[in-house]
């Protein structure tokens, strides 16, 4: 284990048919949580759906004024991105309570979130089951390298807030992005609907993860690598895929609004400066 102490409210098991409960009643314990003192971090314990409902609920001044490590992936992705984007404050795309807590992830927690150092350069270990899967190749889509704030998280959540008001500033950042389950076009549709309906052209560069089960198409396909080669090798930035994060048992925990830097020829990122203070 990492030694935390737990602490949870009332309502962590209500269900409200395929939500953990109302909107309201999520949103309340989440900002009960943030307000409490003896609450040093909030770890979400699973994703799905749900999370983009309750943003207009959350109060970001007072989750400003009372900074905690928030850490979730996948549906997070839209609670991660509105608090950065709305309260300033660092959020981590890391696992949920129910992920594999191997020594590879929890190796990553310890030295992104409680023993952290001035640079980080995020480990790669390729999954063991995977054989020839492509999905978890490295690549380099683009060479070359790129530096900023970073900033990212699931695909098709990203791409369910554009045109809201937590839709996130891209430009001059470094963009994480990683998805599961979806069609090689709908990851296309997605991802174009990003490059069309926000400033992602103007990233830095884009550091991409295992996007798990999205290489699986009935015929005719393009295959998944030659639908991102198409999209994103005409942006002319930095972009390199197949690091270790995503809807896999080894991943890093990445934070958000912190400095990196990308070398996507050697498919390598690393953290400029602590990620906790």
């Amino acid at each position: 284990g990492l030694g935390f102490r737990t602490a949870y409210n009332d309502t962590v098991l209500s269900e409200y048919g395929y939500f953990a409960g109302p909107d309201q009643e999520r949103a309340e314990e989440l900002m009960e949580m943030f307000a409490r003192e003896d609450v040093d971090a909030i770890w979400c314990v699973r994703g799905g759906y749900g999370s983009i409902r309750i943003l207009d609920l959350l109060d970001y001044e007072v989750i400003r004024h009372n900074p905690k490590v928030l850490i979730g992936y996948s549906d997070i992705t839209a609670i991660l991105t509105a608090i950065y984007q709305k309260s300033g404050l660092v959020t981590y795309h890391g696992p949920v309570g129910t992920s594999d807590f191997n020594g590879f992830s929890r190796k990553s927690i310890r030295k992104v979130l409680m023993y952290p150092g001035e640079t980080y350069k995020f480990p790669y270990k390729r999954e063991k089951e995977t054989g020839e899967n492509p999905e978890f190749d490295r690549y380099t889509i683009s060479g070359g390298e790129a530096e900023g704030e970073l900033i990212g998280g699931n695909v098709s959540v990203l791409d369910s807030i554009i045109g809201t008001r937590f839709e996130p500033d891209f430009e001059n950042k470094l963009v994480y992005l990683e998805d599961v389950g979806e069609k090689t076009y709908r990851v296309d549709k997605m991802i174009f609907h990003l490059l069309s309906g926000t400033n992602l052209k103007q990233a830095a560069g884009i550091v991409m993860g295992i996007f798990s089960d999205c290489n699986v198409n009935e015929a005719p396909s393009l295959s998944l690598r030659t639908a991102l080669d198409d999209l994103l090798k005409p942006l002319g930035i930095p972009v390199s895929y197949g690091l270790s994060f995503g809807h896999i048992k080894r991943m890093v925990t990445i934070p958000t609004g912190i400095r990196a830097i990308m070398d996507a020829d050697k498919n390598t990122f690393r953290l400029l400066e602590p990620a906790v203070i």
